[in-house]
């Protein structure tokens, strides 16, 4: 992301839908990062996408609301789970209709740096014998997708890297936890884990700040499509 994004204020107002945790932590970073927020609107409330949108709702809702935004020639970002099975789909009618769209299962900087070495150590426990993988991920009782869409993308990235497809994961559902996710190699004789743990939903909101900026500036330069965290921090 070389890039010079556009300012937070020198954009339009900030349509955000859904009033769950992760949107009003945006909603809130957003402010704080000198930007206005325009609409709050619940997943099933009466809205008409305008400017910008950060939508944040749910699997049974996200695939309609992407259909309003792209179909209004509105960019918009989503941090939406559980629709995987509809992403060509979705991708290539951002890229009919001429508009931006973001979509991340994550939007954590760390998360992102997580994956990519994730991927990498595939490669390297491949080469090794003995072990076996496994995946683990932890979220608040609250959290309706199971395996999360974090835990998701994390094995698509250590497949790319050799982590076998059969690759278990483990989903637990427990008090407040913000978000843990764990990638281990078990052998007879040691352990290797590697491990990400939210403290807050802070990291969250400011990479999906930087999401929102980045989706703004790929839409006005006419570069449309459906992008990732993979897109925003390639270099």
């Amino acid at each position: 992301m070389n890039a010079v994004l556009p300012l937070p204020s020198d954009l339009p107002p900030v349509q955000f839908v859904g009033r769950g945790k992760l949107g009003q932590a945006v909603a809130d970073a957003w402010r704080r990062a000198g930007g206005t927020v325009g609409d709050v609107v619940g997943r099933d409330g009466a809205w008409v996408p305008r400017h910008l949108v950060f939508e944040a709702t749910q699997p049974a809702s996200v695939v309609g609301h992407l259909h309003s935004c792209l179909d209004e020639g509105v960019p918009v970002v989503t941090g939406t789970t559980g629709w995987i099975d509809r992403l060509e789909e979705m991708a290539a009618r951002a890229k009919a209709q001429g508009v931006a769209g973001f979509w991340a299962t994550n939007f954590s900087p760390g998360v992102h740096a997580f994956n990519q070495v994730a991927a990498h150590a595939s490669k390297v426990m491949g080469q090794l014998q003995g072990y076996e993988a496994s995946i683990r991920e932890v979220h608040h009782v609250h959290k309706l997708d199971a395996p999360s869409g974090t835990a998701l993308t994390l094995k698509r990235h250590a497949v790319e890297g050799g982590l076998p497809e059969d690759t278990p994961i483990e989903s637990i559902r427990e008090g407040d936890v913000v978000g843990l996710h764990a990638l281990a190699w078990e052998s007879a004789h040691d352990s290797f884990v590697l491990q990400h743990e939210a403290k807050s939903r802070a990291g969250f909101a400011e990479g999906a700040v930087l999401a929102l900026r980045w989706t703004w500036r790929q839409h006005q330069l006419g570069q449309h499509g459906l992008y990732t965290m993979n897109d925003l921090f390639t270099p």
